[in-house]
Parts: structure tokens; sequence; C-alpha cells
């Protein structure tokens, strides 16, 4: 009797992502939540393209996609692809390390602050070129965005440790717009 042949998809993470390889091996040692530096120190050192990861760049329709390479209870390792235009809410990552690499394409990350009247305001913008490699954690709020012209897309390697459950999420200035005394009109 022979055994059944291996599939791409029934390999472990670490084989069907040889680049990653290492990065997963250390992930899979992780029994709490991951020191940060630590996990921007292992993307700095990864070298991994769009076609390594072509099985998992699956693109969304409507907005960016997440999509899974591996994890464990401690820790979530995705491939999120973003079309031109697509960006996520403007969030923090509490209770959770998160960091990141860009892949292909160049990301815009805008961090914010919070202002005494409960809304957030940008603090700061990035340019993520390829290979930038981004770290947040509990009360870093920010929103990453693909702003590159149509037909560019945006390939992001994330860990998150432990995996997010519920992020929060923030809104910039919105309002309904002014209050008028309709029999002034």
């Amino acid at each position: 009797m022979t055994a059944p042949a291996t599939t791409a998809t029934t390999l472990p993470p670490a084989k069907r992502f040889p680049g990653l390889a290492e990065l997963i091996g250390y992930l899979d040692t992780v029994r709490d939540r991951a020191d940060l530096k630590v996990l921007a120190g292992l993307l700095g050192k990864v070298q991994v393209t769009r076609q390594e990861l072509e099985p998992v760049c699956i693109f969304g329709s409507h907005g960016y996609r997440r999509n899974r390479i591996s994890g464990s209870d401690w820790y979530e390792l995705l491939a999120l692809t973003w079309r031109s235009g697509h960006c996520t809410p403007i969030h923090d990552h509490k209770g959770s390390s998160c960091a990141f690499r860009v892949v292909e394409g160049t990301g815009t990350e805008i961090r914010f602050r919070k202002t005494p009247s409960g809304l957030v305001c940008p603090d700061s913008t990035n340019s993520m070129p390829p290979g930038y490699v981004c770290a947040a954690e509990d009360s870093d709020i920010h929103q990453v965005a693909n702003m590159q012209a149509p037909g560019s897309d945006l390939i992001t390697l994330h860990i998150y440790s432990p995996p997010i459950k519920k992020m929060s999420t923030y809104q910039f200035a919105c309002s309904d717009g002014p209050d008028t005394d309709e029999a002034r009109c």
C-alpha cells in the first residue's frame, strides 16, 4: 500500500512557504504574547515575494482581505492583500502585538492620537515601500491604506500575537452638519 500523494495544501505552512520557515518556527514556540521588538526584528530579516505567497494572495472585491498562512492560540500569520483604495478602519491593537512587512507595493500608514473631544487626530503619515516593517501594540492608533494608482496592488505580511479577537475602531472628525434655525431660513 502506498501513502497518499502530498499536495501543496496539505503540507505544513513552514514547508508551503520556505521563505517563512524560520519565522513560523519561532512563532510555533510562542506560548504568551510575543515581544513586539522580536516580531519586528524577525520580519526585518524575512525575504518573501508575491510569487511565494501566491497560494494566499486572494484579493477582496470591496476591501482588503486577510489570508491566513499559519496560527495557534498565541499568534496569527496573515498575508493581507489590498487593491488601490482599500484601507483598514482607524484602529488600535488592544491586547495584541502587531508587526507587518510590506512585500509588494507601497502602503500608507496614518498614525493618530486621541483628542480631548474623544475623536482622533492624524499625528503622522508614513510611506511604506517594499521591505518596510511597521510595529504597533495596545494604544497605538493607526490606519493602513493602499493609496497607489488603480491597478497597483499592495501585499503585506502581518503577525498578530495573540490573534486579534476585537480591535477598537475610531472615527476621525464627523458631524451631521450645522444646526440651523429653520424659522430664520
